[in-house]
């Protein structure tokens, strides 16, 4: 059972798609139909707000490790954005810590995963350190606002084993797309697909994040599989 592999993937996703504050219920409005705001969307804002504030978030978490359902439950933690260096030039980082338990089969399963993320001056991403070291390797095109339909590919990145880089694993792509929700708000998705050298998918996850015109971010759940461990993972804000 490899729960650790989706839950730094997992938080990495919640940073750059600018999540703060607590749950907001389900995708939609439950058995309401989606409604396509015409409203603009700040998205940048949200995610530079974000990065600037400390949060704690709590969360249930639920899926499959080979075939065998678990539940539980725990916290996101991130911290404000302090200075450092990252691949030789200056930079930010924000360091996220997950704690929490899972219950596999009667049995309780402690979390504790730990990642840092790296930034420009201007919170364009960098690169990570969690489950594996992440370098981007493009530009950071993640638009200041955007509206529904609107998609996009944010940015592409080489993920080594460790901070070495002596050995590539694979690629990562992280993209978005503004679905609709109700007539005031809309679904920013940010999905994330690694890849190894062979270009097999390894692992995706869609994080939906329930957003305000004015960029103000409620997060709404996640979910993730892990192709190599035969795992699923949703977790709900």
């Amino acid at each position: 059972m490899n729960f650790y592999r989706l839950f730094p993937a997992l938080t990495l996703s919640l940073i750059l798609t600018a999540c703060g504050g607590g749950g907001g219920g389900g995708g939609g409005g439950g058995s309401t139909a989606p409604v396509a705001s015409t409203s603009t969307f700040q998205i940048k804002t949200a995610y530079v707000n974000n990065l600037t504030t400390a949060s704690s978030v709590p969360f249930t978490a639920s899926g499959t490790t080979s075939g065998t359902p678990f539940t539980g439950s725990g916290t996101v933690t991130t911290g404000a954005p302090s200075t450092t260096t990252f691949e030789g030039q200056s930079a930010l980082q924000t360091t996220s810590v997950i704690t929490g338990s899972l219950l596999v089969n009667g049995t309780t399963v402690p979390l504790s995963s730990t990642s840092t993320s790296y930034y420009e001056s201007n919170y364009a991403f960098l690169g990570s350190n969690g489950t594996d070291y992440v370098v981007v390797n493009s530009a950071f095109n993640l638009p200041s606002t955007a509206k529904v339909g609107d998609t996009g590919v944010v940015f592409t990145a080489n993920r080594y084993s460790n901070s070495s880089k002596s050995l590539l694993i694979g690629m990562k792509t992280v993209s978005f797309a503004i679905d609709a929700d109700t007539a005031s708000t809309a679904l920013l998705k940010v999905v994330t697909v690694d890849k190894d050298t062979s270009n097999a998918t390894t692992y995706s996850s869609t994080a939906t994040i329930r957003i305000t015109p004015s960029g103000v971010p409620t997060r709404v759940n996640e979910q993730g599989i892990d192709y190599t461990n035969h795992t699923t993972l949703t977790i709900t804000y």
